[in-house]
């Protein structure tokens, strides 16, 4: 079997992370690794080394998987995993090349392929509906959750180590994620409570070639933290000392940030929509993402403490279950079926 590997030259980002973990909990040595050289690692350079040079690579009509949404067409011996389809359910926030050449390719792709592997049902649904796939070629494999509670070194190299009281939000800094309603909604919150409470927003901004702009530079507060990139032990401290965790997407193909602040044991405000509500239903206050007053009002749930000790006890051992181990088990399983 043969591994497309040219998402791994990129920043890190959720598809990213999913590749390197199924990697490192496989122990099958005949996996091939394939990836190219730095100048074919993005753009209209990357889809023509993926398009016409890892074909090459692929001798004796091996298994070939592309784990981040889009493969070879002219290779029909693969298994593609598609972790969303947000370029045909909404367009605006991506760049408008990015969206022609997902429009192009992927129902092309998905149809051509052996199996397509998804992490979501409501994944799998959008497949569905916006690909015309049957639903028999797609499968379902839940992603993993994995950030290591350290308990030692916190407070090494930790610039956030004074912080006031806060809550927090993770992600990327896009359209999708939904953070101008998030602000508007934390500051409507302390207008009416007078809070010295601070929202922290930990995440770096978008790919341009892809992503269009979040909307926020404009914003100038002192009760807004933005830490830009941090690292693995900041983000362990920033999640282990928050009141409470904000992660209002507009969309996910499946959404580790509400997870990863599970395994902290912290209470979460997440969206009732997309496949958030079908991971973080009754484990996390709900809110309407599209509604500020929801968002607020969800905020002060949050604070109030109106999540159980119970159901964060409850979503520890939830999220416990879903490893990167089983996924990649199950992926395995999966590709084993078309070698």
């Amino acid at each position: 079997m043969i591994i497309n590997c040219r998402n791994l030259l990129g920043h890190t980002t959720g598809v990213q992370r999913y590749t390197k973990k199924i990697i490192e909990n496989w122990t099958d040595s005949s996996i091939q690794q394939i990836s190219p050289e730095e100048k074919f690692s993005s753009g209209l350079k990357g889809h023509f080394w993926e398009q016409f040079i890892l074909p090459r690579h692929c001798k004796d009509k091996e298994l070939l998987w592309c784990p981040s949404n889009t493969g070879p067409l002219s290779y029909a011996n693969q298994v593609v995993t598609i972790h969303d389809t947000v370029p045909f359910d909404h367009p605006e926030w991506l760049n408008p090349k990015f969206v022609w050449w997902y429009k192009f390719l992927q129902p092309k792709l998905a149809h051509k392929v052996n199996h397509i592997i998804t992490i979501s049902e409501f994944s799998k649904n959008k497949i569905i509906e916006n690909l015309k796939i049957p639903e028999y070629k797609i499968s379902v494999i839940y992603n993993g959750v994995d950030i290591v509670n350290i308990e030692d070194g916190l407070q090494e190299e930790n610039k956030f180590l004074n912080l006031p009281p806060y809550i927090l939000s993770v992600g990327s800094l896009e359209p999708r994620k939904n953070l101008t309603r998030l602000i508007s909604a934390f500051i409507q919150y302390k207008n009416e409570t007078k809070s010295e409470i601070k929202l922290v927003i930990v995440g770096k901004k978008g790919v341009n070639r892809v992503f269009n702009e979040a909307g926020i530079d404009e914003i100038n507060t002192d009760d807004i933290i933005f830490t830009g990139h941090v690292s693995d032990t900041e983000l362990q401290y920033l999640y282990k000392n928050t009141l409470g965790f904000c992660y209002p997407s507009l969309y996910e193909g499946f959404g580790l940030p509400p997870l990863e602040a599970m395994q902290f044991s912290v209470p979460v405000l997440t969206s009732n929509t997309t496949a958030i509500k079908e991971l973080c239903e009754h484990r996390a206050i709900l809110i309407e993402p599209t509604s500020i007053d929801s968002i607020s009002e969800g905020i002060f749930k949050l604070l109030r403490g109106d999540i159980s000790q119970k159901i964060i006890d409850d979503n520890l051992k939830y999220v416990q279950e879903l490893s990167w181990k089983k996924c990649a088990e199950k992926t395995y399983e999966i590709l084993s079926q078309y070698q």
